[in-house]
């Protein structure tokens, strides 16, 4: 198996870099598609740790390549040539729908590379992303997406909560903050970095807060997976749901829209964590088995002559 250090160039002019990771044996994928391209979460980067250490490898032993990948929410605070301007990009500056044009810019990178069966798998906030722009762009070249652990962004559920563990009046508390940061906003600064600890401790800027947590819920997965035409699967870790604030109550909701919706799958992965530690055999297990039998049910391919 051999690596190569990629890039790419967002129609918006943003480089985004990652590492392409080739099976020995190529055009012998063991699943339905030759490729899958892997997003990391907040904050992260194609080369930084993540589940994607053993996945990817995993990946290309079965024959289908693995490409890691960066999107502009890379790493906390990073800087990059915004239609011909240097902007702040990161974690801390990033808005999601802009996630659209990472996706789609990797997505040509491996058509032009010669594969025509393209598989999407995203972690945590990169999980998120990855459904909605499923959900957003119904990309005919993709053949299936994988959300392992996507956080639900839904500013209703977050201010309805009481209390979460041992914290009291959580959803006042998350209120205030995103009141501090509407605040920032409306005084005309909406790059004010604000450390914030709801729903999750973060440096982040008071605009990306409001987008990610605000009242219109752009985000929230629950209504982005019922309209997703492709077939998904979810995985969460069951020491997840009780330790994150976000995850609170998700499994739940998403067991009932994978028993309403045949092109949803949801999975438990017993004792795992945010990361999978330890528990990234059984992940990998399960995936392998949910994408050699879609397949066999008649969900693959998708093409242009099937996209609606």
């Amino acid at each position: 198996m051999s690596v190569e250090l990629v890039s790419v160039r967002t129609t918006d002019g943003v480089r985004l870099d990652g590492s392409w990771q080739r099976p020995s044996s190529p055009g012998r994928s063991e699943f339905p598609v030759d490729v899958m391209l892997l997003h990391h979460g907040v904050a992260g980067n194609f080369y930084g740790p993540s589940p994607f250490d053993d996945f990817a490898p995993w990946l290309a032993k079965a024959g289908c390549a693995a490409i890691r990948v960066n999107n502009r929410g890379h790493d906390p605070v990073s800087q990059a040539s915004l239609n011909g301007q240097r902007v702040k990009i990161g974690s801390a500056y990033e808005i999601i729908d802009d996630c659209r044009a990472d996706w789609d810019a990797w997505i040509e990178f491996a058509q032009k590379c010669g594969y025509e069966r393209i598989g999407i798998w995203g972690h945590s906030l990169g999980a998120t992303k990855s459904i909605y722009h499923a959900a957003t762009e119904n990309d005919y070249r993709v053949q299936c997406v994988i959300a392992a652990s996507p956080p639900r962004f839904s500013y209703s559920h977050y201010a309805g909560t009481e209390n979460w563990g041992e914290v009291k009046d959580i959803g006042s508390k998350f209120k205030e903050t995103y009141n501090i940061a509407k605040g920032h906003i409306d005084d005309g600064h909406p790059e004010q970095l604000i450390q914030v600890e709801y729903p999750v401790p973060l440096l982040v800027s008071a605009a990306t807060y409001a987008d990610k947590y605000g009242p219109g819920a752009q985000y929230d997965i629950l209504k982005h997976i019922p309209v997703i035409s492709m077939p998904l699967l979810s995985v969460i870790g069951t020491t997840e749901p009780l330790g994150e604030f976000p995850f609170l109550g998700l499994p739940e909701e998403m067991q009932k829209l994978a028993a309403e919706f045949d092109h949803f799958t949801f999975e438990y992965v017993e004792g795992a964590n945010h990361f999978y530690t330890d528990h990234r055999a059984e992940v990998w297990e399960l995936t392998s088995r949910w994408l050699q039998g879609l397949a066999s049910c008649g969900q693959l391919p998708r093409g242009k002559a099937a996209w609606p």
